[in-house]
């Protein structure tokens, strides 16, 4: 569910107004922005102060929150169906899915639609038995993602998913300092954190298939970098994982399985099942590419 400081967001920016003219007097840019990412609400007050200064009655903003989160919700519906369908190489589910994106893209006039529509289309031209090129698809979402100064948890997921259509030359650009930067700070909730943490783990796991990786060693010291809460399992786990594939990677098989074998271990106990699938499917493809090698 999208929260009010959300929708304030976008409303704020349809309107051209500032943060500083909306904020004045409430509070401080620092907890502006987190307010505006989601990471907390407001007094009633003070969001009624905010929505007067949007130019907007209260009803109006009532009604714009509801709309939006019917289409947040729709939109999330869309985005599990086409992950499902695509995890499962069902390229019929996808077309299908991807036909109904792009009429809700055109209907709804969302970021996040014509994105997912993009994402459909590379996962098709993925799984098709002739492999299509992703240049239209690629330059669109990394054009979108460059131009958002900082990312949030649906911009390191987004990336994720389309991940297989970036060469290491791709993503060293869309990883530059600064965006380096941005992945060490401390400003992480668990779900922050741990998008970070999957989207790094999926870089070095896809480098360390396509022998790639020892260029690239840097991304672990970056890994180990992320702050994440103390009771953040599911990002210590993968973290952990990592370092085991790295430590094979240098050869040192015994320590490296060691610690991948302790993680699964962890992943029994904690009961967290889709994890350890998920470590354990990794594991088997890095395996296998090295069989390929």
């Amino acid at each position: 569910m999208m929260s009010t400081g959300e929708i304030v967001r976008q409303i704020r920016l349809a309107k051209g107004l500032r943060t500083k003219y909306i904020y004045n007097g409430l509070m401080t840019q620092p907890t502006s922005s987190e307010y505006e990412r989601g990471k907390s609400e407001v007094k009633i007050s003070k969001l009624i102060i905010i929505i007067e200064r949007l130019n907007l009655e209260f009803s109006e903003f009532i009604f714009l929150f509801k709309r939006e989160n019917d289409r947040f919700l729709l939109y999330k519906k869309y985005h599990q169906r086409l992950l499902r369908a695509f995890q499962n190489s069902n390229e019929v589910e996808l077309r299908l899915i991807h036909q109904n994106i792009m009429n809700l893209a055109e209907f709804n006039k969302l970021t996040r639609f014509t994105n997912l529509g993009l994402v459909a289309s590379c996962m098709i031209k993925e799984l098709a038995s002739e492999k299509e090129s992703f240049s239209f698809e690629k330059t669109s979402i990394t054009e979108y993602l460059i131009g958002i100064k900082t990312w949030g948890k649906y911009e390191y997921q987004l990336l994720v998913e389309t991940l297989f259509m970036y060469n290491e030359n791709d993503l060293r650009q869309l990883l530059d300092q600064q965006r380096c930067k941005e992945l060490c700070n401390n400003q992480n909730g668990a779900s922050l954190g741990q998008a970070k943490v999957k989207l790094l783990a999926a870089i070095i796991i896809k480098l360390i298939k396509l022998n790639q990786y020892k260029e690239h060693k840097d991304l672990l010291a970056i890994l180990n970098e992320i702050k994440i809460p103390k009771d953040d399992l599911y990002s210590k786990f993968y973290i952990s994982f990592i370092i085991g594939l790295d430590l094979f990677e240098g050869g040192n098989l015994a320590e490296g399985t060691k610690i991948i074998s302790t993680t699964l271990d962890y992943c029994q106990e904690f009961k967290m099942n889709s994890l350890e699938q998920e470590l354990v499917e990794n594991l088997k493809s890095c395996l296998a590419s090295k069989l390929l090698s």
